[in-house]
């Protein structure tokens, strides 16, 4: 698929285990997209469903499963490939009640994943079977999550429809619902009902206090207007506190206040440190042969992000690794600060010449380490010879594009290279491929993070603005390298706002 971006592909024998496996390393890439929790839960939904039927139903089974999950600028794709028996789904039509599915599908689940999905597609040949999802990015747009913790199911119903246009809300009946909650999900703020069965809302804070990891801004609602409870909530160090009955404007006003002071005291915390691990990561980049020439320009939004670019030379090689902490907070600017080091040391002990190498290391060592594991990234390996050989491997990056001249009046075309590689440490033992391309005197390189052409708030100023992009890297050209990058990068600036929703960083390579 032209300028899909492949996150994830593994190929397993097929069995139960085997499904396990591949759903648990797509609901740690889903955890890192920063993505609203329907998506994720519809997108492993949708692969259990299918893939666990493929296990069981078919009269031919098959011998492996394949799963990819790519990203493109209008929608999310999962495709999951087997070489069994053949069964079309897209034949059978979409049934509005999902009630009783098993029997409507003989136990394949179609009804569910057609309900879960934007679009479906099959493909089979004579050696296997393609059954492609998709989601559309268009609404993809992060809501502030909120955790609602009332008995009272008709108050539930009033506060989802006070507050589902503009948040994500999660409703749970009780503090012993919401701790369970918690324990393997994350919110943005919780709104809670003093009295409740079982663990009410100051027991509640009290628990999650305990912890010593809890730091999540705190709502109390009740109808209990006694000086005790009000000096008890007081003691907790809540943010708000609000009577019953409540007005849907009271309850927003509440709400926005509330995340705005967190935010501005969070990163008013993190600065200081934030500027110094920002100005660490700053492209410092070596390069000791005359045969090629860079340039680097780097747009960040002001607060967490985290890209970055390493380089390492010998007499003949230069490797560069372009990286993307995935996560727009300021834990992702730490993050990269630690994988920085990390494969610095790592570039040092690997063979220059082979970015395929650096990259199946580092996803090991990140598979294993219980810091890095925690997060991921997206990175491209480079690797320039003091000839005009490029060599590139990928993980879950954007693929890089090559600029050259072409006509007699020096006119430019622009051809995205083929290289894609599973994200960095979902597995043990990734292999990654290298791609390797000869640059003519003249001709150029861009290697880029996603922000650069994902900076829009919607599909279609995602479109514009990488149109604008490459448009711009072709009529480039034929001005100095440094004079073009600023061309290109005043484009990103007046299309994508200062400071952009989204780090961006590009890297230009140069044949001299």
């Amino acid at each position: 698929m032209t300028d899909a971006i492949l996150l994830f592909e593994n190929t397993q024998p097929t069995s139960l285990e085997s499904v396990r496996v591949l759903r648990q390393s797509l609901s740690k890439i889903l955890d890192q997209l920063d993505l609203q929790q329907t998506f994720k839960h519809q997108c492993l939904l949708c692969f259990s469903e299918w893939s666990t039927n493929l296990v069981l139903h078919p009269n031919k089974p098959s011998l492996y499963l394949t799963v990819a999950l790519k990203k493109t600028k209008t929608h999310w794709q999962l495709s999951v490939t087997d070489d069994g028996e053949a069964w079309d789904p897209t034949l059978k039509e979409k049934q509005n009640d999902i009630g009783d599915f098993s029997l409507k599908c003989n136990g394949r689940g179609i009804d569910i994943i057609q309900s879960q999905t934007d679009n479906i597609s099959y493909h089979s040949t004579e050696k296997e079977n393609v059954f492609t999802m998709r989601w559309s990015r268009e609404g993809e747009q992060r809501r502030p999550r909120l955790l609602i913790v009332e008995d009272d199911a008709i108050q539930c119903k009033l506060y989802q429809a006070y507050l589902r246009d503009q948040f994500h809300v999660v409703i749970k009946t009780n503090g012993e619902e919401a701790l369970n909650f918690l324990k393997n999900e994350t919110v943005d703020l919780i709104i809670s009902d003093i009295q409740m069965p079982k663990m009410g809302g100051l027991e509640l804070r009290q628990r999650l206090e305990s912890e010593n990891t809890f730091s999540i801004p705190f709502i109390f609602l009740s109808r209990l207007q006694d000086n005790n409870t009000l000096m008890d909530a007081a003691d907790l160090g809540i943010d708000d506190y609000l009577e019953k009955p409540i007005k849907k404007e009271t309850l927003i006003r509440s709400i926005s206040r509330v995340l705005a002071r967190f935010n501005q005291v969070y990163r008013s915390l993190s600065q200081q440190v934030n500027q110094k691990i920002t100005h660490t990561l700053l492209p410092q980049v070596t390069l000791n042969s005359s045969d090629w020439k860079l340039a680097i320009r780097q747009r960040n939004t002001g607060h967490g992000g985290g890209d970055f670019v390493l380089s390492m030379s010998d007499e003949n090689t230069t490797q560069l690794l372009l990286a993307d902490v995935m996560g727009h907070d300021e834990s992702a600017k730490f993050f990269a600060y630690a994988y920085a080091g990390y494969i610095r040391g790592l570039m040092q002990s690997t063979k220059r010449s082979q970015p395929a190498q650096l990259l199946s290391v580092l996803s090991d060592n990140a598979f294993n380490d219980q810091l890095l594991s925690q997060t991921m990234l997206t990175s491209c390996c480079v690797s320039l010879t003091s000839e005009s050989s490029v060599k590139m491997s990928s993980a879950g990056h954007p693929a890089p594009l090559h600029i050259k001249k072409s006509g007699p009046i020096s006119q430019a075309t622009l051809t995205t290279i083929s290289t894609e590689g599973t994200l960095l440490g979902l597995l043990p033992h990734t292999q990654y491929k290298e791609t390797e391309i000869t640059l003519q005197k003249g001709e150029r390189l861009a290697l880029f993070t996603d922000g650069l052409f994902e900076s829009g708030n919607s599909i279609s100023e995602r479109e514009t603005l990488e149109k604008a992009i490459k448009e711009q890297l072709i009529n480039t050209i034929n001005l100095p390298l440094e004079t073009a990058i600023e061309t290109v990068m005043q484009t990103f600036d007046s299309l994508a706002g200062t400071p952009p929703n989204d780090d961006a960083l590009l890297l230009i390579i140069e044949k001299q």
